[in-house]
Formats: C-alpha cells, structure tokens, sequence
C-alpha cells in the first residue's frame, strides 16, 4: 500500500481527532441510523476518532475497528478509554479483512479509499464481511472540486498540488467514484449521498482554518511525491487562512456520503 500521505505523528492523530469533532453532526450523525446491537466495522480506523464518536451518538452498538498501522491502534486504545467507549481494535490489512464472511451488520469507512490504490478490492472485502441485508456508509471527497472565492495563484498552486499529490497516492477524485464502486462491487440500493458545501460569513472561519489544516498534515509528503516547493504551498495556506478577512469570500467543495446494501 502507499505511504499515508499525512504521516502517524502525535499533532497528527490529535488533528484526526478534532477532524472527527468537526463532522460529528453534520456529517458522521446527520443521516445515519444504527440500531442498538448492530454489529459496526470500521474500516481504517485510524486514532479511533470517528469510532468513539459512533459510539457516543449510537449507544449499543457493537464497536470493531481495524487499522493496518501499529501506531494508530495504540492511539485508539487510549483515546476510546478516554471516551469511555468499549470496541475491539485489531491490526489488519482493509483488502485482507480477518473475518469470517457474513460476520457484520454494517462498514464504516471514512477518507480511507482515497488512500488505497486498488479501492474497489477494499469495497468488495467489506461486502464480504456484510450479512445479507447489511449495509455500508462510505465517507470521500473529491479534492478537485474545492473552490474559493476570490482565489489567488498561491491558492491554486495549493489546490493542484494537492490533487496531483492524493492522485498519485491514492485517488483524489475517490468522492466522486465511490457510488460507482459501491455498485461494482455488488452491492445494491447504492444511495450516492452526494453534499455540496458552500461556507460564507460566520462558518468560513472554523472551515477555511479545517481545510487548511488538512492540506499542511500533507505538506512533507506533497514535496517528496511532485518535489513542489514548501515555501509555495505555504503560501497558498496563508491565503486560504486569511480567507474570512475578505469581503464575500467563500469556501467549497463536493463529497459524498454513499449508503449501499448487501
């Protein structure tokens, strides 16, 4: 698998933290249903971010989470006692599940397929896992849709560099072929779950800053993969950063939350 492009140190994991908190409601709650006893792998678990936030908005739901780094796994084991959240952690790889088929109720997989070459092995391996009738919520962006408003040559060397940078590792356009792998896969009553963003006025602060801090957790790998200057990119960061200071500025981009069944 390639390298992950934001790396596994502290800042780091305490960013995938705040990254969870920051799409709590509007994104991991909002549209999802998950009864008391249902049986939960999260895929790419990471530091346990988006599991402990499952379980506090879920309770009763039967908490598994996999990841391939060692390192995550020992973060999550702390950060989902600190939550006070009871769920299974194990190493294992997302295309090599080590599960029996039919062995949950429902995948959880977020910003993870961006991250993996062959996607659509890892959408096939969680279906595999699914009873019959189980179901899937899959979370991606597609980086080339972001877009601000008014924009600036730093700004779109950041936004470029950032897409070649995901392409080349993984898939930067993941949010936009996630249905299509959803179906191909075999999985059916694939809802698309595609969510336009636009932040203005009073929201553009806490998103231009969250955006910001995505793409600068990728700065290193961005400048060994394309050998882009630093110094450029951070500038770019600079301006997305300074964003709320504009007049009329906003700031966007397309995901999709894409629901399926087995």
């Amino acid at each position: 698998m390639t390298a992950y492009v934001h790396g596994y140190g502290t800042p780091e994991q305490e960013r995938l933290v705040e990254q969870a908190e920051h799409w709590r409601h509007r994104l991991i709650r909002d549209g999802t249903q998950l009864e008391p006893g249902t049986r939960l792998l999260e895929v790419g678990t990471g530091v346990g971010a988006v599991l402990a936030v499952l379980g506090q908005e879920f309770p009763g739901v039967r908490l598994t989470g996999v990841d391939i780094e060692p390192k995550q796994l020992e973060f999550a084991r702390g950060h989902l006692a600190r939550a006070g959240i009871e769920a299974t952690l194990l190493e294992a790889d997302a295309l090599a599940l080590p599960f029996a088929d039919e062995s949950f109720d429902h995948v959880w997989m977020m910003w993870l397929l961006e991250h993996i070459p062959d996607a659509l092995a890892a959408v096939r391996e969680a279906r595999r896992i699914l009873v019959p009738g189980g179901s899937i919520t899959a979370i991606e962006v597609d980086y080339s849709t972001v877009h601000v408003e008014p924009s600036t040559r730093a700004l779109e060397a950041l936004f470029r560099t950032m897409v070649q940078g995901m392409a080349a590792a993984g898939w930067s356009d993941a949010g936009t072929r996630l249905p299509d792998w959803l179906r191909e896969a075999g999985f059916r009553e694939v809802d698309e779950g595609e969510r336009t963003y636009w932040w203005q006025d009073e929201d553009l602060s806490r998103q231009a800053n969250y955006a910001a801090d995505v793409v600068e957790s990728a700065l290193g790998a961005l400048t060994q993969l394309l050998g882009v200057s630093e110094q450029e990119l951070r500038a770019g960061l600079e301006d997305m950063r300074a964003l709320p200071s504009r007049p009329g500025a906003g700031l966007g981009w397309v995901l999709h939350k894409s629901t399926a069944v087995r």
